[in-house]
């Protein structure tokens, strides 16, 4: 997965529930998406900078 998939899952979590339903478990699973999101920026980021050079 890159970094857009994984932020749709995280953004997917967080609007398929009505903004009352949304439990803690909900929004630690969009959190841990946001972060695989974050890294996987990084890393494609990175890939980038290294094919640049």
């Amino acid at each position: 997965m890159d970094s857009t998939q994984y932020r749709e899952r995280a953004e997917q979590l967080l609007t398929s529930q009505h903004h009352l339903d949304l439990s803690p478990a909900v929004v630690e699973q969009a959190a841990v998406w946001a972060q695989l999101a974050t890294a996987a920026a990084i890393t494609e980021t990175n890939e980038q900078k290294a094919e640049a050079k």
